[in-house]
């Protein structure tokens, strides 16, 4: 015997080990991918129905808010008419009311001047 049988026979060996232990790691490997395909299976299963779920809501959620948007724009339409008129009959009354003041401190000028010469004349 000399190194060169040595040499093979250990190859040999160290090619079988190898061999035996690609073989475990692609054993443990399949193990490894069947649970992965069942966990993405599941995932299917249930995520699916859960986004299905969740673009419903949105959806009812995006049309509630389109109702909002035409209540508030409803809202400043009567705001503004409301603020309009309140203008309206705040200069409607206010014109009057200036008059009336004018006309009453005149008036009341023309009595107090009256007054004032009568006591003087006395």
């Amino acid at each position: 015997m000399d190194w060169t049988d040595i040499l093979e026979g250990s190859l040999s060996f160290f090619l079988v080990v190898t061999a035996l232990a690609l073989a475990f790691l692609l054993l443990k490997m399949g193990g490894t991918f069947s649970r992965l395909n069942v966990f993405l299976k599941r995932l299917d299963e249930e995520v699916i129905p859960l986004l299905t779920r969740l673009q419903v809501t949105l959806d009812e959620v995006n049309s509630q808010l389109g109702k909002l948007d035409d209540m508030m724009g409803t809202l400043v339409g009567v705001t503004d008419r409301v603020d309009h008129t309140t203008r309206a009959v705040s200069s409607a009354l206010t014109a009057p009311v200036k008059k009336v003041a004018g006309v009453t401190a005149g008036v009341s000028e023309a009595i107090s001047s009256l007054v004032s010469q009568r006591g003087r004349r006395q």
